[in-house]
């Protein structure tokens, strides 16, 4: 993983590239990954052609080749975009959840519920789970609460997120490397 934003430079064919914003405004998240894209497309941001699926997956029309996702929560916001194959990445803020153990026997196996709920930072490991699942899902376009079962042929890794943050990026390829850049409005502006 490294720390310094890459915005000029292409992407790797095997690299995920994922963004810390330290914005979770949905405009200013919006307008961020626009103007990433356009860089990476090498064209103006109002060139960038973005629509969503029916489920509200984004998704660009100039490069169906180009993969990204988008999720934020309370300040902090994360894009990730890669060419490997469909990408979803989740941030949530950690907290306790009264219903957890409800989720976790709904939508989780045996050994993961057991896991969680043995351990003894229950919450933050319940955040954890939801981060990796709600990425998995994402890479369908999908939410977690209308699709229980994750996507099989995706990949799924733990993010390093700011303090009080957990999260998690998922691809549908079984082999890709993830490099994480914190980056601010500023640094996208100046791009």
């Amino acid at each position: 993983m490294s720390d310094a934003p890459r915005l000029i430079e292409p992407l790797l064919p095997d690299e995920v590239r994922v963004y810390t914003l330290n914005s979770g405004d949905s405009a200013t998240v919006r307008d961020t990954a626009r103007r990433i894209l356009a860089v990476l497309l090498e064209i103006a941001p109002a060139a960038v052609e973005l629509f969503e699926t029916p489920k509200g997956k984004p998704l660009l029309r100039n490069d169906p080749g180009l993969h990204f996702s988008i999720s934020h929560s309370h300040d902090v916001s994360m894009i990730a975009v890669t060419q490997v194959a469909a990408v979803g990445v989740d941030i949530e803020q950690q907290r306790v959840v009264p219903n957890a153990e409800t989720i976790l026997r709904r939508f989780f196996t045996h050994e993961e519920i057991d896991a969680i709920l043995s351990d003894d930072n229950r919450d933050l490991r319940f955040i954890e789970a939801w981060t990796r699942a709600e990425a998995r899902v994402k890479v369908r376009g999908a939410s977690v609460w209308e699709a229980a079962t994750p996507d099989p042929d995706s990949t799924v890794t733990q993010l390093v997120a700011p303090d009080g943050f957990a999260a998690a990026v998922a691809v549908a390829a079984p082999t890709w490397t993830v490099y994480q850049h914190d980056i601010s409005t500023a640094d996208i502006l100046m791009s």
